[in-house]
């Protein structure tokens, strides 16, 4: 049986871009849960370190209410 992934946040280390991503499933589909280069400045190399509870609950929250910022 497929598992997601633990949620994650991916920071751009050139303008300091991060977003924390809670996959819905193993099936990652770019530009919602993975990104190989980040979406403002379009540096190649993305930082993944695993995302805190601060971090989880505030994606979870911008989920629900469609406030994602991307």
């Amino acid at each position: 049986m497929p598992i997601p992934p633990m949620p994650y946040t991916l920071c751009c280390p050139r303008c300091f871009w991060k977003k924390t991503i809670i996959p819905l499933s193993d099936a990652l589909i770019m530009g919602r849960d993975w990104y190989a280069k980040c979406p403002h400045c379009g540096y190649d190399i993305l930082e993944r370190r695993s995302a805190s509870q601060t971090e989880i609950l505030r994606a979870r929250i911008e989920r629900i209410f469609g406030l994602d910022r991307g």
